[in-house]
């Protein structure tokens, strides 16, 4: 099967119906004898409000077009054996995500597993005759399977780290590294402890499995609990675990040299003050005793992201964050020299190497280029081959805007890098309504790799400026830093200048300026609107409002100390960095979007800039989003295409952008969008000024 294109002899700037036919495509996985590539498409299923995801195949050298390898509506993690014979992969084809195996000759797949609470990730021994995998053990049972005393009993909670956004509470399951046999079935439990092991990854000889985990006797106490791990290794049969790393920071991703003498992995040395310092590449001998050493000092490495080592068990390969973009390097273990292997302006999100290392599949996206899976030869002059061609129904359709740098100096003289989306039809000498697009974090960076928020309004005819202040990520460790114990400072000025810079040179219109973000973006939305009145209208989305009240309330309590500090040392300090101190003056119309699961900028911040504003008597008014986290990918897609909606017709009902031809193609499309079952599959709460739902 291949992915059909919709034939049409006219494009359309984005809107936010488009959504339903952006494909998401990740995790590349190239078959061992270099003649293929597996991969995922996850794509909208608007009748189900729900995302789905299937595995496709496609010749490596691009010479014949992919095809869905299966049809289920949760497959993912494809997983060559070493033979290449057989295709591994996770499946929720009933109650919980089991591995399944299926033959590339053909014929059905099969159940390997039927783990109780479901499979998490899996790798192949190097004999094939093995898969190594994490599930969750314990005694929790689902709420459907409890009695109504069982229900009905309280939480017990004993230790300071309890739930986790994208998680939920932590029971009592705890996650472990088993072995299954690939022709039997027959599994075995590797670890065991009140403790979490994950990233197993196999010795070239089949005898140790490395993972990382958190083994310290203060871990579930520990304010940041989740962003602390160590280097363990294993023997494949399973045995007592040998620590590998000094438990002073984070150690995640780790696998074997070649040789077997090493261990590389992804990490820091700088306790629960990691999230402000670089990410390095870092070694360690697997007979421990001697301290682990950074390869990769002179770059910023993208977090979460797995690294892999060449055949010659001399370098390693990895993401890097810089200036915007996402790009692949590689370091030497001896030295720590670092040198690009593929750069440009995008987002390279995932790769993978052939056997030989000469050829790479990988994906990777750009605010003018939705996400696709692109392979090359490794080696000068090579031309990228786009091989999924995920995005073709989009994109003939879709017309996208343009994306340009843009630098400024600062106040203090620090220059500041801002990427700005320009609206399709674009022309130079004209002024633009402007959307001021923060981004999260803090320490995160801009551009998105594509996302259709900033799309959408680039479509409906708004100039979108996505600044880096001081703080961002992929500009140096000192950078980063800079906006330490001075949120709302420097960092808004560098914000504030960005805009000024816009204006300045002919683009934007003063008179009609517009801003929103989420998260620290929300925080910082919510900081601009109790500062200035020279933006006409705001969007909130997902705050952090109140320093004070949101100390105990969220997940990553370890945060506060280093980002903000503590309101028992200066109490004062910490409530003049919260927005909601500044409210009072505020004088701009507020929209505030918000998910009730949220657990890392928890509800209640939503919930007093809406009461503040509203006792105020200012407008605003309130999303209220029902269930979700925090990340995006927890929402379903109709509440995606409900906020960009809604976000352009605020802008719009308040001095923006208003076209008649785009208000009449708009609802055409809501029409045609209901007539298809987009529309009222989702509840979405709006707190008008009335007080009425």
């Amino acid at each position: 099967m291949t992915i059909a294109t919709k034939k049409t002899t006219r494009r359309h700037p984005v809107a936010p119906e488009d959504d339903d036919l952006l494909r998401a495509v990740f995790d590349p996985q190239i078959s061992p004898d270099a003649k293929r590539v597996a991969y995922v498409v996850r794509s909208n299923e608007p009748k189900k409000n729900e995302y789905q995801m299937s595995i496709w195949v496609v010749p490596l050298d691009g010479k014949q077009p992919a095809r869905r390898f299966t049809f289920g509506t949760k497959d993912h993690a494809p997983r060559w054996s070493p033979d290449g014979r057989s295709l591994a992969f996770l499946a929720d084809r009933g109650e919980k995500t089991q591995i399944f195996l299926a033959p590339l000759d053909g014929g059905e797949s099969r159940q390997l597993t039927t783990t109780p609470h479901g499979v998490n990730e899996l790798v192949w021994s190097p004999d094939g005759k093995r898969i190594a995998y994490t599930a969750r053990v314990g005694e929790w049972k689902d709420a459907r399977d409890r009695s109504p005393a069982e229900r009905a009993a309280p939480r017990v909670i004993k230790h300071l780290l309890y739930r986790f956004d994208g998680i939920g509470y932590l029971d009592d399951r705890r996650m472990h590294i088993f072995t299954v046999d690939a022709e039997s079935g027959e599994a075995r439990q590797i670890t065991d402890g009140d403790w979490y092991d994950q990233q197993p990854s196999w010795s070239r000889d089949g005898k140790w499995i490395v993972f990382s985990s958190d083994r310290e006797s203060a871990r579930h106490d520990r304010p940041n609990g989740l962003g602390r791990s160590d280097v363990w290794v294993v023997a494949s049969a399973g045995g007592r675990a040998r620590k590998l790393t000094r438990s002073r920071g984070a150690a995640v991703f780790p696998a074997f040299s070649r040789d077997g003498r090493l261990v590389a992995f992804q990490g820091h040395e700088n306790g629960d003050a990691g999230f402000v310092k670089n990410f390095h590449v870092m070694v360690v001998p697997t007979t421990g005793g001697t301290a682990p050493r950074s390869i990769s000092a002179g770059v910023e490495v993208l977090r979460g992201a797995p690294l892999r080592w060449l055949p010659d068990g001399k370098t390693v390969v990895f993401l890097v964050t810089e200036r915007g973009t996402q790009t692949l390097y590689r370091a030497g273990v001896a030295n720590g020299s670092t040198s690009k292997m593929l750069g440009g302006d995008r987002h390279i999100q995932q790769f993978s190497l052939s056997r030989a290392a000469d050829q790479i599949a990988f994906t990777a996206s750009w605010p003018s280029q939705p996400p696709e899976l692109y392979a090359r030869r490794l080696g000068s002059g090579a031309r990228e081959r786009n091989l999924s061609h995920a995005n073709a129904a989009f994109m003939s359709v879709a017309e996208l805007g343009t994306t340009r740098r843009m630098t400024h100096r600062a106040p203090d003289g620090l220059e500041i890098e801002s990427f700005v989306l320009y609206p399709v039809g674009y022309k130079a000498g004209r002024r633009y309504p402007l959307v001021l697009y923060i981004h999260g974090g803090p320490h995160m960076q801009h551009p998105p790799p594509f996302a259709m928020r900033q799309e959408s309004l680039a479509g409906a005819g708004y100039l979108v400026l996505m600044p880096n202040p001081r703080g961002s990520e992929g500009y140096g460790e000192t950078f980063r830093g800079m906006c330490v114990r001075d949120w709302g400072g420097k960092d808004y000025e560098d914000l504030m200048t960005a805009v000024d810079a816009l204006v300045q040179r002919g683009v934007a219109d003063p008179e009609r300026l517009f801003v929103t973000g989420y998260s620290y973006g929300g925080f910082m939305s919510a900081w601009v609107v109790g500062h200035t009145g020279r933006f006409r209208a705001a969007i909130i989305g997902a705050p952090i409002a109140d320093h004070i009240s949101r100390r105990g309330t969220w997940d990553c309590l370890g945060a506060d100390e280093v980002e903000v500090g503590s309101p028992w040392e200066n109490l004062e300090e910490v409530w003049q960095r919260s927005p909601i101190a500044h409210l009072p003056h505020c004088t701009t119309p507020v929209l505030i979007e918000h998910h009730e699961g949220d657990l890392r900028c928890p509800i209640g911040q939503g919930d007093e800039v809406f009461q503040t504003l509203k006792l105020l008597g200012k407008e605003v008014e309130y999303l209220r989003y029902p269930g979700g986290f925090h990340n995006p990918d927890s929402w379903p897609p109709s509440q995606n295409v409900d906020y960009m909606r809604r976000q352009i017709a605020w802008f719009d009902g308040h001095g923006g952008r208003v076209r008649a031809e785009r208000a009449s193609r708009d609802r055409a499309r809501t029409a045609k969008a209901s007539r298809n079952g987009l529309t009222g599959t989702h509840t979405v709460y709006t707190v008008r000024l009335d007080g009425r739902r």
